[in-house]
C-alpha cells in the first residue's frame, strides 16, 4: 500500500480495533472530540448523524463485544469517515465481514454515505480480487 500523509487517508482495518468499553457512538465521537476539539455533545451528535446516514443508528449504544461483525465494521467505517479525509482505505474487508456478502455491503454503504471522501479503496487478499 502506498504511504500517505496522515491527513490524507482514513483507514478501516482489522488491525484498528474499537475501544471495547465504549459504545459505537462513543468510539466514533472520539475523533471530533480529540482531533477536531468539539465538545462532547457536538461530537456525539456528529457520530449519531453519521450512523443514521449509514442506516445503522440502532448500534449507537452497543459496545464492541455486543456487535455483530457487520455492525462492528460500520462503527469502524464511521470512525474513519468522520475524519473527512480525501481517501478512505479499507483493508481486508473479508477479515471483518465474514458473515455477509461484503462487496455488495460495501457498495450499499458507499451509496448511502453523502460526504468526503469520494475515493473508497479496498485492499484485500489477491484471491478475493474477482469479487470487486
Amino acid at each position: 500500500m502506498e504511504t500517505l500523509p496522515a491527513d490524507q487517508a482514513a483507514v478501516v482495518s482489522p488491525d484498528l480495533p474499537l475501544r471495547a468499553n465504549q459504545s459505537a457512538r462513543e468510539n466514533i465521537a472520539l475523533i471530533p472530540l480529540y482531533q477536531k476539539h468539539f465538545d462532547a455533545e457536538e461530537a456525539s451528535r456528529q457520530a449519531r448523524t453519521l450512523l443514521e446516514q449509514l442506516g445503522f443508528a440502532s448500534i449507537g449504544d452497543k459496545r464492541d463485544p455486543d456487535m455483530k461483525p457487520a455492525e462492528r465494521f460500520v462503527a469502524k467505517l464511521a470512525r474513519a469517515l468522520i475524519l473527512r479525509r480525501s481517501r478512505l482505505i479499507i483493508e481486508r474487508p473479508g477479515a471483518m465481514l465474514y458473515d455477509i456478502p461484503y462487496p455488495a455491503f460495501l457498495r450499499e454503504l458507499a451509496a448511502r454515505y453523502d460526504g468526503a471522501p469520494a475515493t473508497w479503496e479496498v485492499f484485500d487478499f489477491d484471491w478475493n480480487r474477482p469479487l470487486y
